[in-house]
Order: C-alpha cells, then structure tokens, then sequence
C-alpha cells in the first residue's frame, strides 16, 4: 500500500530527468571522493535522496544544483561518519593503476588530492560541475565569500603544483 502511495506522488519521468544528470555526479563525486567505487556509492546514494524528496525542489531547472548540493552535503556527511570510524595510516598512498589515466589527469587527480576536503568540493563544483559561486556556497552551507576565497586559494595552489610537474 505505501508503494502505491509513493507511485502516485512521483511523476513518471522524475526518474529519467534525474539519471540524466548521472554523468555531471560521476564526474563531481570523482573528483572529491579521489576513489571510484565510493564516487559511484555517493551518486546512488544522492539519486535515491533526489527521487525521495523531489517533492522539496522549487524550481524543477535547478535540478543539477540541487543534485550536486545534496551530494556535497552527503559526501561530507560519510567523510565524518567514516572519520570516526576509521584511522588511516599516513604512510599510505593511493597508487595509480598503469595505463588507466593519461599523465595530465593523474596530475590533476595527485594535485586535487592535496588540497582540503571542503576546497577541493569548491573547486570541483565551481569549475568542474558548473556551478555558480552563489550554488557553490548554497552546496557547502557557506558564504559566497568563503567560496571566492576557497577558489583563489585552491587556483592557486593547483597551479603551483601543477607547475611544478
């Protein structure tokens, strides 16, 4: 009785208009996570709260914002959880797999991989997924000021590493 309930209250094609913006969640969730099996964990997980509280987006054109805003806010969300669950040793890297990334994007992906958690979704959602700085700020809970500021410092800094590659 409750799935008939929640079949009526969705449209039809609510499922469709969010799996169209898998890729741009990939590719975001790619670039904060630094691991591939946990992106793909973190865009089911943002769908499937997507397709559960649709009924909450007023303006159905900002739907990729307000995917990308829910999957910011849950990454961060399991980085804590998985934070007090789990220490990792320091002396740990991620190793690259041989011939699966060009040597620019495992350049990015190193240099990405330095800078703070909350930058680095700055930088990513800003330049990478296309989001304003006011949908940046609105994704992280934070100041437009605060984004602008994570931005010029995470430009930065990426580019001083990259320089130096």
């Amino acid at each position: 009785m409750r799935v008939e309930r929640l079949e009526r209250a969705i449209p039809a094609d609510v499922g469709e208009r969010l799996v169209v913006h898998a890729p741009v969640l990939l590719a975001a969730a790619h670039a904060m996570t630094l691991d591939h099996a946990e992106a793909e964990d973190l865009v089911q997980t943002t769908l499937e709260i997507g397709l559960r509280r649709i009924g909450d987006l007023r303006e159905p054109a900002a739907m990729r914002a307000w995917l990308l805003t829910i999957q910011a806010r849950e990454a961060f969300r399991l980085t804590r959880r998985l934070r007090r669950l789990i220490r990792f040793d320091a002396t740990v890297h991620e190793l690259a797999a041989p011939g699966t990334d060009d040597a620019d994007r495992v350049a990015v992906r190193r240099a990405l991989a330095t800078l703070p958690a909350r930058m680095r979704a700055a930088v990513v959602l800003h330049h990478m997924a296309g989001l304003s700085v006011a949908e940046t700020a609105s994704a992280l809970g934070t100041s437009d000021n605060t984004v602008k500021s994570q931005l010029r410092v995470g430009l930065a800094r990426l580019r001083r590493l990259l320089a130096d590659d």
